[in-house]
This record gives C-alpha cells, structure tokens and sequence, in this order.
C-alpha cells in the first residue's frame, strides 16, 4: 500500500471513489450524492488543492482510500483541524488501510504544527468509532440531528484527539 497527497491530476479517480462512498455509506458523509454530482470539476480540483486529502493505492495503484482535514479558517481556531471523511473501498477493508490513511493524516498534522484533531462519526458507525477510539480519539459530545439523510435524522458523535500531549479530557 502507497500513501500520498491526492492532487487536481487524481480528481477522476477521486471523484468516481467519492461517489462509491456516498453511495455505499451515506452517513460517512456530509453531502449527499446530488451535491457531490453537481459539484464542478474546477471545485472539487480546488478542493484538492486546498484540503489536505490523501489517497491509498494498492499494489496495482489502485485508489482504494482516501481521507481529508481541513485547517481550522479563523486565526483563533488555526490549532485545530476537522478530520474527515475517510473512506475505503470494501474489497480493501479489513488490510489496515483506514488506519493507515488515519494515521497518515495525524502525522501531516502534526508536521504544520496543529494540536488537535476533530471529527464526527454516525453515533450507529461502531467500526469507524472503534477505529479513532485505537487511534486516541475520545467522544467529547453528541450532536443530535447532525444530519437528514432522506429526511431520516442522524447523530453524530464528536471526537477529539491531542496531538500536542494534553489533556483534553478532563472535561469531557
């Protein structure tokens, strides 16, 4: 497996495995298929260019995962980054790729000196929540609502994880 930075050069890959994942997972992400359909390519480009996206490719470079993170925007929240989607193909889960792409992004994170992570989890997604939970991640919260998916509501929980060594839960 080949971890790297997904750029505008992956975007019809990236955009046909983004489809598989809402399709397949829809609560594993905040937009829905139609949005993502109607997204122009220049976007989706500009978004690879901007949000720090990695892809897994196997050995047959094959993009088989991919994750994001996004730097806080305001300067008062620049030590944070929201972590997510990620997602992997079903015919690669269970090889360690989601943890791998997780860790991944951690580690690039911990490079352009961010000092905590952040993401969202369907409250019903035990296998991911097992995952960040391995990872360090802790639920800080839950966010009923968090999501209409076909006008059904779905919650989230709210992780967190230090990157810089403190203790974020004390208050939690």
């Amino acid at each position: 497996m080949r971890i790297e930075r997904l750029t505008p050069k992956e975007l019809s890959a990236f955009r046909a495995l983004w489809a598989e994942g809402l399709m397949r997972v829809p609560s594993a992400f905040l937009f829905g298929a139609e949005e993502v359909r109607a997204m122009p390519n220049a976007d989706v480009s500009r978004m690879l260019e901007t949000t720090l996206t990695l892809g897994a490719y196997n050995d047959s470079n094959r993009l088989v995962g991919f994750i994001s993170a996004r730097r806080g925007g305001p300067k008062r929240m620049r030590h944070m980054a929201d972590v997510g989607p990620l997602y992997v193909r079903p015919d690669a889960e269970g090889q360690g790729v989601g943890g791998a792409l997780m860790q991944a992004v951690l580690d690039e994170l911990v490079k352009v000196g961010i000092a905590q992570a952040e993401l969202c989890v369907d409250v019903e997604n035990t296998r991911a929540r097992d995952l960040y939970e391995r990872l360090g991640f802790h639920v800080f919260g839950r966010r009923p609502r968090s999501v209409l998916i076909d006008s059904v509501p779905r919650d989230d929980f709210l992780m967190i994880k230090a990157l810089d060594g403190a203790d974020l839960t004390r208050n939690a």
